[in-house]
């Protein structure tokens, strides 16, 4: 097992070997110009963010989801237990 350094310098000296692509010009520009349309249309899209941020969410909707799950989990655990005593 070769310590941290030392394996990150034989990764740098294998990434050096690597040989490099140049892009051409008109290529580039069309990457380009899509990155700038998706993040365009990020930028446009509504954030569904500002809804989970919302304290709608924190004081109603988690609870009631955990609760759910704990009930579900509860019921589960009488119902094995009830079929584990044979009642």
């Amino acid at each position: 097992m070769m310590p941290n350094d030392a394996r990150g310098d034989a990764v740098a000296r294998e990434l050096a070997r690597l040989a490099t692509h140049e892009v051409g010009a008109a290529r580039a520009e069309r990457i380009r110009a899509r990155c700038h349309a998706a993040l365009a249309r990020q930028r446009r899209a509504p954030k569904l963010s500002a809804f989970l941020d919302s304290a709608l969410v924190e004081r109603v909707l988690e609870p009631a989801l955990v609760g759910g799950v704990a009930i579900v989990f509860l019921a589960e655990v009488a119902a094995r237990a009830l079929v584990l005593y044979g009642f």
